[in-house]
């Protein structure tokens, strides 16, 4: 078998995929799918770029981006180019992102949507234009395994970043044992291809490469990111992109756990002399088959990777039936130390050595690790091995113990363990593990206080509930705990969440030490979260004003101006932050700015902690608490691309619809649709009922199968929302159906709610290669002239990143104009422009207000 002494050598792997997929991007509204060779395209193409502007071999780029494709696109073309990458996570600020540049003397900042450029020093080049598509061979320079890939910042919010130094072979070394491995259960995992990862770890962690980059190719399958990243979306995004393995942080395995027990009735768990085995893991599926229908069938294993997974998180996937995985590693190591087999997990382990790396525990348990993949080099400051034996060894500042089968097991940071008065060491993970066992606590961390006798066992508590006794939490927990672990001073943490680094989500346990010991968060008490300013200054933003002159008492529609596609853009960038799931139809009650504070306080408290979470009655099985309306695209239009529908459609298309227009209506069609390839948005002006035929009679054969039309929902009204009499919703029903079957519309609310899953209804059809159809001006127009543009048809092609042909359509408000009720003859003339594209980041009324310069540019 070949053995890869670089990443390079992975490079045709992306080439031999082919037209299979490689990657793909669930964007909340439209899913962006890449083949092994549209990603081979791109790397070209940033070879190509980073050509163009001077970049070569020894260079530095710094790769400051959300995950999404184009960020393997640079990261692969940069190394087929020799230039170093220095991976900067998104949520880092401006200021660490000026410090790490000028240490690195980077020549660029590739940089996504999500980050605030503004206030970086460095060239900014947007990730889209970094890695456009390019039909030529890569062609990478020559390279050895010595050579820099990247310099990888662990840390550094404050005082002097700190980069690791990784090289090809220390990145192989990590891969070609498990490489191996993979091989020898190639022929069972065929019928189960393309394995598919959702990698939720960034792409600027080293763990979050190794299995969002790397493995993905070595097992022949492909990797999913995602944009919103609360547990409903998520568990969507599985079910719906058939997805295999989720590769997660422990923190958000947690929010979906309290997810999972808030939506679902589980039944208590019990033991079983078949719990282990095939037999017990089948019988775990069984029994929560309806969890497992949730995710979708092919959905069986999680990785969790960049922090501790409390033993509770790993018993809770288990007796599920789900495969959970945790493995050991460091940025030092180059991703992975040890790992557990996915097929025979040791549960509560971190499992067993890679390959030829060998680990060992010093006198006092702190593991030592050697091995090929082991970076011994922070850049500027090469520190190489010594010829002292224990100098060979990476020292990790970790505790473990190892079983008699070299099964590694983790106890606790080395810095972490307290050494009470007694002299007997205290692992915090011990005492944690009792308190989180209470249903008062969200999460505890136990810390030491210094003392002149020892120190002293100190738990900071995050209370699930804010009436409870924490003093009655910490007496049930010491009742559990040995004499010399019992805690002897308890602290009620005040914030909605403890401090956190950003990418990994690791507890910072020195700013709790800190905060503990100056006194500064010392009251048992906790008011719900309100709103916060990142949520005011997002708030700010959509209004274009700012922060300071919005107050609680402003009504959102009538003081702010916040119109229903305003509320929906806020909602999601809430959701984005906060990681949580909002309700559509309570944002649309909203009526002030103290609403939306009280509101959003509440929804976050409510998802660090749900009732259900620790033995309170979960909500009704299959039920969210979040109680939507039915909307219509839960009925007819969910078949309306069915293959009996698409016959039927196809035949009065050809046979009744357009043979009876071109009669009766002479049509000049002027410019051309027929080369942009792709899903697209048509948006002409609005003169008649007969605007959509005459559009789909203008277009070519291959383009009129694949329209579909967005109509106002209060057409429809009476059917979709039964009101009126019976003859109303009779008639109004016989329409509907009519307009759906034959015409292939879909229904487009003119309120807040509804709105989002319109867009989420339209993003299905883009990705179904459909070209949406939406009139801007909203309503026919009374006099023949083209009226103002909705912003809807911005925020439609911002979020669905969809190019937007104008098209003007001239003669049909003579031919039937509002009132009339039978067309006369008369000439019609449809003008297709050039196609339209938006960045992400555009602002979506600037966008409609382009579309209808074009639009009247036309006319």
């Amino acid at each position: 078998m070949k053995v890869y002494k670089t990443l390079l050598e992975l490079i045709p792997e992306i080439e031999r995929i082919s037209d299979r997929e490689a990657v793909l991007y669930d964007r909340g509204y439209r899913t962006e799918k890449w083949s092994g060779r549209e990603l081979s395209r791109r790397i070209a193409g940033a070879t190509l770029a980073f050509d163009e502007r001077g970049y070569g071999k020894g260079d530095r780029i710094l790769i400051w981006s959300e995950n999404r494709p184009e960020w393997m696109a640079v990261f692969w073309g940069a190394l087929a180019r020799g230039i170093t990458v220095v991976p900067i996570d998104s949520q880092s600020s401006p200021d660490f992102v000026n410090r790490v540049q000028n240490e690195v003397s980077a020549r660029a900042v590739v940089h996504g949507t999500s980050v605030e450029i503004e206030g970086v020093e460095l060239e900014p080049l947007p990730i889209e234009r970094a890695c456009p598509s390019a039909d030529v061979p890569v062609e990478p320079v020559e390279s050895s395994p010595d050579d820099v890939v990247q310099i990888l910042y662990t840390s550094g919010t404050t005082g002097k970043p700190k980069g690791i130094v990784h090289r090809h072979r220390h990145l192989v070394a990590n891969l070609n044992p498990i490489r191996t491995e993979i091989e020898k259960y190639a022929l069972y995992a065929k019928p189960f291809q393309p394995i598919r990862f959702l990698e939720l770890l960034p792409l600027s962690h080293v763990f979050g490469q190794f299995t969002g980059m790397f493995l993905p190719l070595v097992m022949k399958g492909s990797v999913a990111f995602v944009k919103e990243m609360h547990p409903s979306a998520v568990i969507e995004t599985i079910r719906k992109e058939r997805i295999s393995v989720l590769v997660a942080v422990p923190r958000f395995l947690s929010h979906l756990h309290r997810h999972v027990e808030w939506r679902y009735r589980l039944p208590e768990r019990t033991s079983s002399r078949f719990e282990k085995g095939l037999v017990g893991g089948f019988a775990r599926w069984w029994q929560h088959r309806e969890v497992h229908s949730a995710f979708g069938w092919k959905f069986w294993a999680i990785v969790s990777g960049g922090a501790r997974l409390p033993p509770d998180e790993e018993a809770f996937w288990f007796h599920l039936g789900f495969v959970l995985v945790q493995g050991y590693g460091l940025t030092e190591t180059s991703s992975v130390v040890s790992t557990n087999h996915p097929l025979h997990p040791t549960r509560g382990s971190l499992g067993k050595a890679v390959g030829s790396q060998q680990i060992r525990l010093a006198e006092d348990g702190e593991i030592l690790v050697r091995g090929d993949n082991v970076s011994w080099e922070v850049f500027g400051v090469k520190a190489l091995p010594g010829t002292n034996d224990d100098e060979e060894w990476l020292r990790t500042g970790d505790i473990g113990e190892m079983g008699p089968d070299g099964t590694l097991y983790y106890k606790g940071r080395k810095k972490d363990v307290i050494v009470g008065a007694d002299g007997l060491n205290v692992y915090p993970v011990d005492v944690e593990t009792v308190l989180n066992d209470a249903p008062e606590v969200s999460e505890a961390v136990v810390i030491g206080r210094p003392t002149d006798k020892g120190d002293v066992i100190h738990a900071v508590l995050l209370l699930a509930k804010r009436d409870a006794d924490p003093s009655d939490v910490v007496q049930r927990a010491n009742r559990r705990l040995e004499r010399h672990q019992r805690i002897r001073e308890w602290t009620v943490w005040e914030e909605e969440d403890f401090p956190r680094t950003s990418s990994t989500l690791k507890i910072k346990r020195q700013d709790i030490q800190r905060a503990v010991e100056s006194g500064s968060t010392s009251s048992a008490s906790r008011e719900p979260a309100a709103m916060s300013s990142t949520a005011l200054s997002l708030l700010a933003r959509h209004l274009g004003r700012a922060s300071e002159s919005i107050r609680s008492s402003d009504a959102l529609s009538e003081d702010l101006g916040l119109t229903s596609l305003d509320r929906i853009e806020l909602m999601t960038d809430l959701e984005e932050h906060y990681g949580i799931e909002l309700s559509e139809g309570e944002m649309a009650r909203i009526e002030t700015v103290d609403e939306l504070e009280s509101w959003l306080g509440a929804e976050i408290t409510a998802s660090a902690a749900p009732d259900s979470v620790k033995g309170v009655s979960p909500r009704a099985p299959g039920r969210s608490g979040k109680v939507e309306s039915p909307t219509p695209f839960e009925g007819l239009v969910r078949y309306s691309r069915s293959r009996p529908l698409r016959f039927l459609r196809d035949g009065f298309r050809r046979l009744v619809m357009l043979p009876l227009f071109r009669r009766y209506l002479p049509l000049a069609v002027e410019g051309s649709v027929k080369d942009i390839r792709g899903p697209v948005i048509f948006a002409p002006n609005h003169t008649s009922s007969l605007d959509t035929i005459a559009l789909i009679a203008a277009l070519p054969p291959a383009w009129q199968a694949r329209i579909a039309p967005a109509i106002s929902q209060d057409t429809f009204r009476a059917y979709l929302e039964g009101s009126g009499s019976l003859i109303q919703r009779l008639l109004s029903g016989l329409q509907y159906w009519l307009a759906v079957v034959l015409v292939n519309v879909f229904p487009l609310p003119q309120k807040t709610q509804g709105v989002r899953k319109a867009l989420q209804f339209a993003g299905r059809l883009a990705n179904e290669g459909y070209a949406i159809v939406i009139f801007p001006e909203g309503e026919r127009t009374p006099d023949g002239e083209t009226h103002a543009f909705r912003p809807g048809v911005g925020l439609m092609a911002v979020r669905l990143q969809l190019p937007v042909v104008p098209v003007h359509i001239d003669g049909l408000y003579q031919v039937l104009p509002v009132g009339a009720r039978w067309p006369k003859p008369g000439r019609v003339r449809v003008r297709f422009g050039a196609p339209l594209r938006f960045a992400e980041d555009a602002d979506f009324r600037e966008a409609a207000g382009r579309v209808e310069r074009e639009v009247r540019n036309l006319a």
